[in-house]
């Protein structure tokens, strides 16, 4: 769903926040990318990445801060996918930051393609703060917080089966937290309506002023 009806084929894919480097590999495998670059701000994900990944072609990792710089090229990218990585920058001059340079990086009319959830309060990301630069425009937004809610549901045993099985008891809560199932903390704010998970198309405009690095 997150890829809506933009296309990745032949396209220069970055992943922000790219975890493990399975949904890169995927994406790489599926939609026949012509480029994929999946990073992350620790290098010790990289290099496990890069030793799970390394001999699918098209497909690299980068250890790099999104808050602070991507180390590409003015306008070299023709897709940017954020899935579930907002969220995590706290700062509101970060999120003002990672925006300035998913401008910079991308080329005109390329996409940014954003999931993340909403905090209905004001506190965390907000979808309108990545276009607060008024160089990036909302093609499609989409509340999708009751099929997430849905598939977590349908997903709650096998998780946490696997967290039981094979995550020590002294982390299994960490691990259903970070997984959002039924009872947690993420699980009950989009239940109660606290918070709702968004899908968003975000392009950038034709014309912008380019900064200078």
């Amino acid at each position: 769903m997150v890829l809506a009806n933009v296309t990745l084929t032949d396209k220069n894919v970055l992943e922000i926040n790219c975890g493990r480097g399975a949904g890169a590999a995927w994406c790489v495998h599926t939609h026949a990318s012509h480029s994929y670059i999946g990073i992350n701000p620790s290098q010790d994900v990289i290099n496990l990445c890069q030793r799970l990944y390394s001999t699918i072609p098209r497909l690299s990792f980068v250890a790099a801060d999104a808050t602070k710089h991507l180390p590409f090229e003015n306008e070299s990218i023709g897709i940017i996918l954020c899935i579930e990585a907002t969220h995590t920058f706290d700062e509101p001059i970060a999120i003002t930051q990672f925006a300035n340079e998913v401008v910079r990086v991308l080329r005109p009319n390329g996409y940014l393609l954003w999931c993340d959830f909403c905090y209905m309060n004001g506190s965390g990301t907000s979808v309108y703060d990545l276009i607060a630069n008024d160089e990036l425009i909302i093609e499609e937004k989409i509340n999708i917080t009751k099929n997430v809610l849905h598939a977590l549901d349908i997903q709650n045993k096998s998780r946490t089966d696997f967290i039981q099985h094979y995550i020590q008891p002294e982390e299994q809560e960490y691990f259903r937290l970070f997984a959002g199932l039924p009872g947690t903390q993420v699980y009950e704010d989009m239940s109660q309506g606290r918070s709702q998970y968004w899908r968003v198309v975000f392009q950038k405009k034709t014309t912008t002023n380019m900064p200078v690095i």
